[in-house]
């Protein structure tokens, strides 16, 4: 599991990271997700990696709970998988309950993309209310990338808005507009956004005088180790 943070733009505090998942081989290299994701989609086992990584981020947070480390919220991806299985909410408050952490330091992100190719979006619908209901927060990642976005805000109801990084490269007074507007639509509607792919301190400085919540990015951290993050932090914080 690595863990890349999240920076509030209000006063630069880190109040929060997202999780991915890596794969080391016996030879030490290390596959990124888009290298064997879709085999786990194909053959079904999905579900499992998701489940796997909601444990050893629930188990993280548990550790540091009894080291006495501030803890932060860890978001972590969830495949539309999940709407087959109308036991996946019980099985994540389950795995909460057994580490004994608040529910209420964890967030779900499913992305757009995924919403509106599935065919079963009631169910998912279903999925994402239940996590809200046990107090699980859910985002919708990758927002801007699909062509009926603003459907799914009226359909459904989220915490967190991220912001595809698609938007933040090639940027012009145009693009920075979209997102400006995107920002206040999302803050009406009660939800926090979040910059992903962000690479530079002018576009942090941009963000915050749009009054974007959160950037996540190289300009702060590429995604790092479990034992990195806490040691990055630690530094950041001083």
């Amino acid at each position: 599991i690595y863990l890349q943070p999240r920076v509030s733009l209000f006063d630069y505090s880190i109040i929060g990271a997202e999780a991915v998942v890596r794969w080391q081989r016996p030879d030490g290299t290390v596959m990124i997700p888009d290298t064997f994701i879709p085999l786990y989609e194909r053959n079904g086992r999905i579900i499992d990696l998701d489940f796997f990584v909601f444990e050893k981020v629930v188990k993280f947070l548990a550790e540091n709970k009894k080291k006495g480390r501030k803890l932060i919220p860890i978001s972590v991806n969830a495949s539309i998988l999940h709407a087959r299985n109308c036991d996946t909410v019980e099985h994540y408050m389950e795995i909460l309950n057994r580490y004994g952490v608040n529910p209420a330091l964890l967030e779900i992100e499913l992305t757009e993309t995924a919403l509106l190719e599935s065919h079963q979006f009631e169910f998912v619908k279903q999925v994402l209310d239940g996590f809200r209901r046990i107090g699980i927060a859910v985002a919708l990642d990758d927002f801007g990338f699909a062509y009926s976005s603003l459907s799914l805000l009226k359909a459904l109801e989220v915490d967190t808005l991220k912001l595809d990084r698609t938007f933040f490269l090639n940027e012009s007074k145009r693009s920075r507009n979209i997102v400006c507007n995107v920002i206040q639509l999302a803050h009406s509607l009660h939800m926090n956004v979040v910059a992903e792919g962000i690479e530079n301190m002018e576009q942090v400085h941009a963000l915050r005088e749009m009054d974007c919540d959160l950037i996540q990015g190289y300009v702060y951290s590429r995604p790092i180790s479990a034992d990195e993050f806490e040691a990055w932090r630690e530094q950041y914080e001083k």
